[in-house]
């Protein structure tokens, strides 16, 4: 079973172009499974004789019962992972020739909980930063780099991991246009706002020099790209002004600014591209953050609501 799981990973890399993140998760749910199999079998198991629907549901049965640290069951969305990794796994056995259908058909399905994203709200947010923007020091390097990596994690909606990826030769600044890798190697080009753009050039003079075209956008104490556990502790730290109950990771500034987007009228498919989501439907997840707003207004205004 290593020969194929090493072929698998190798497609889902080179061919699927998935993300180095989604690879080692598939290689350790595979081999979670090969350990199972093994256990289960007293030998090695052999493909496809020995993938029968026994023996994947008894897998997805032991993985649903497993402990995580602190006594507690695996989460949905834990077991729902495991479980596709090794049903990607049958498909790619299946284009390869072997008959895998009845195996699949010993997957089950996981019912896994969508929550809302935690967005922050509009006002308290733009506030903060407007404050902070105001009070920063012009020599204060490190302050300045956090309030223009939430410029622009909030005025574009980046990841920590596309925004540290970010060089200036991928930044059109008389445009203010970025060119973005984001998962599974997909570019987008998106476009910077005016304050994001003037956060980071307060920062580049507290810097004291100019940047050159291979420069990372925002340098961390060493000069090399700041790293994405730095811009975290960096967001947490300004987000935390927000009081207790605000979300204060990175992320909520992609989630927020996907939410306020919709809210003030954007289409639906502009900020799936925006965003870089592959699908539609994981777009649509912010739709729901503003259904109790859209049935407010379904209520005050239709006749029979």
């Amino acid at each position: 079973m290593e020969r194929w799981t090493v072929e698998f990973l190798e497609h889902m890399a080179k061919q699927r172009r998935a993300s180095p993140a989604t690879v080692r998760a598939y290689r350790d749910d595979l081999r979670r499974f090969a350990g199972f199999a093994r256990g289960r079998l007293g030998r090695e198991p052999t493909i496809p004789g020995d993938l029968t629907p026994e023996l994947v549901a008894a897998f997805a049965a032991a993985r649903s019962l497993e402990r995580v640290q602190g006594g507690g069951r695996i989460a949905a969305r834990t077991l729902g992972r495991s479980l596709a990794a090794l049903r990607s796994f049958l498909r790619y056995l299946e284009r390869r020739g072997h008959t895998t259908a009845a195996a699949r058909g010993g997957i089950p399905r996981v019912a896994t909980p969508y929550p809302l994203p935690a967005a922050i709200a509009e006002a308290p947010l733009n506030a903060l930063l407007d404050e902070v923007a105001s009070r920063v020091k012009p020599d204060n390097a490190p302050g300045l780099r956090a309030l223009a990596a939430i410029e622009w994690l909030y005025g574009a909606g980046l990841r920590v991991s596309e925004l540290t990826g970010l060089t200036w030769e991928r930044f059109d600044e008389p445009r203010r246009l970025a060119r973005v890798l984001g998962k599974g190697s997909r570019e987008r080009v998106v476009p910077i706002g005016a304050r994001a753009v003037g956060a980071l050039r307060r920062c580049w003079t507290a810097l004291g020099r100019e940047p050159r075209p291979g420069d990372p956008l925002l340098p961390g104490p060493s000069g090399r790209a700041a790293t994405a556990r730095t811009l975290q502790r960096d967001v947490r730290l300004l987000l935390g002004a927000l009081g207790p109950n605000a979300p204060a990771h990175p992320h909520a500034l992609r989630h927020s600014f996907a939410t306020h987007l919709l809210d003030r009228g954007a289409d639906l498919r502009s900020v799936q591209e925006l965003l870089g989501h592959q699908h539609l439907a994981t777009t649509q997840i912010y739709t729901h953050v503003t259904r109790r707003r859209l049935k407010a207004a379904y209520t005050r205004a239709h006749p029979r609501a």
